[in-house]
């Protein structure tokens, strides 16, 4: 029941009230004896017990329809007694069918409409003379009319109510959308300052790790395995100065011009060649499992995946698989298996990459991609942030759920490029896909 209909129940028995006393004053014979107190007593009472009875939800809709009829009743009571059809209380009937139009839909119109017109009925039944059958033609055509155009302007309420609701809707997740993007601008500025220090601090590192190793690799054997191990240290090394000239070169008021100068601005990454999928799926699981080699992860390349490739360079589609297999070993606190599934669909390049740690809570899948937000004890809350970014820059999208056999499964969708013998790349177009 909708607040003006609600109000016109409400209101109702007051309104019969007032004309009660009102057709007193048209017909002083109703003043003589108990005549006006019964009458009132009767249609006040029954009206006044629907409207309590619309306050019980289950019988809210059944109240919604038994008032106006009541109240129909009781207005065609006073007419009998004030003129009949002739009465100024006839008003009263159009004013109900207004009433419904405001505040019900076609339907209720209808009802309400043809209540009116059995009442009128019933009005000249009880007169008894000819005069009042054409009175009562004239007065049907007119309520008649009215329901009618009441019943379009009802259903017309009804369609812009809908639209209103349906606009509310796709304005407030839209203001939802934006309040979450400010939310995480607002966390990443908070953090931006300490993320440079820091990357700051671990070039300054990074220099001091080189000199050490130059001390020591001279005092170790030649045997495979010590040079195996130099051989990684020096890549962690590498790793390590890169990461931290990007987040400082990103994090300069210059810093188009320090990436310009590298070779590396943002929109040569975007313009830059393709990443073949199998290529870095191999190098980011030989990086993450040299780390954590209790952890053996199965490579499924899917039909096409082997020539697969998407419009993402290298280092970012790295940097993407790195965070959410190293996020699987951390699920898995460090033992067990992971699979990376990766092939063509469609128009996109889907890649899966699949744990069997504890999963994602219901309740998290919709924060835990948020920045700062974690379940981990040890965690930083901005691996599942930035692998969203990444995807996200690229034209892509990432989505959570858990694995059927348990655990955590994340799918990114990044568009397919296709490359020719000379290494450039072209986006293929929605719709052509092979």
């Amino acid at each position: 029941m909708n607040r003006t209909l609600e109000r016109a129940v409400l209101l109702r028995p007051l309104v019969l009230v007032i004309g009660g006393l009102s057709s007193a004053l048209v017909q002083p014979k109703l003043q003589e004896g108990g005549l006006l107190p019964g009458l009132l007593a009767i249609f006040v009472g029954a009206v006044l017990c629907i409207t309590l009875a619309s306050r019980v939800p289950r019988l809210a809709r059944v109240a919604s329809i038994l008032s106006p009829t009541f109240g129909m009743i009781g207005w065609g009571a006073f007419a009998v007694w004030t003129g009949g059809l002739g009465s100024p209380f006839i008003a009263a009937f159009i004013l109900e069918i207004v009433v419904a139009v405001l505040s019900m839909g076609p339907r209720g119109v209808a009802w309400v409409t043809g209540n009116a017109l059995v009442v009128m009925i019933a009005i000249a039944g009880i007169a008894r003379a000819e005069a009042t059958l054409g009175l009562l033609l004239v007065e049907s055509v007119l309520v008649a009319a009215i329901g009618v155009l009441g019943g379009a302007m009802a259903r017309r309420r009804i369609a812009g109510e809908i639209a209103f609701a349906t606009q509310g809707e796709e304005l407030g997740e839209r203001l939802d959308a934006l309040q979450r993007e400010l939310e995480d601008e607002r966390v990443i500025s908070r953090v931006g300052e300490n993320v440079a220090r820091l990357a700051h601090g671990l070039k300054n590192a990074v220099h001091s790790l080189r000199g050490f190793v130059s001390l020591i690799e001279p005092n170790l054997d030649q045997g495979v395995g010590s040079r195996a191990a130099v051989k990684g240290l020096h890549a962690a090394i590498d790793d390590l100065e890169k990461l931290a000239r990007l987040t400082l070169a990103e994090s300069s008021p210059s810093a188009a011009t320090l990436s310009s100068a590298a070779g590396t601005s943002a929109q040569a990454r975007d313009v830059g060649p393709a990443a073949s999928v199998q290529d870095v799926v191999d190098a980011a699981h030989n990086e993450v499992f040299s780390a954590s080699p209790g952890v053996s992860w199965r490579i499924h390349p899917a039909a096409g995946g082997e020539t697969l490739h998407v419009a993402i360079d290298k280092a970012p589609l790295s940097e993407l698989l790195v965070i959410l297999m190293r996020n699987g070993v951390e699920a898995m606190e460090g033992s067990g298996s992971g699979v990376v599934e990766y092939g063509a669909n469609g128009d996109f390049g889907l890649l899966v990459v699949t744990d069997q740690g504890p999963g994602f809570a219901t309740e998290d899948l919709e924060k835990i991609s948020q920045p700062g937000f974690t379940t981990k004890s040890k965690g930083s809350g901005f691996g599942l942030f930035l692998a969203r970014r990444i995807v996200e820059d690229h034209g892509g999208a990432l989505s959570l759920e858990a694995a059927e056999e348990g655990g955590a499964r994340v799918r990114i969708e990044l568009p397919r490029v296709e490359v020719d013998a000379g290494l450039s790349a072209r986006q293929i177009p929605p719709g052509v896909a092979n």
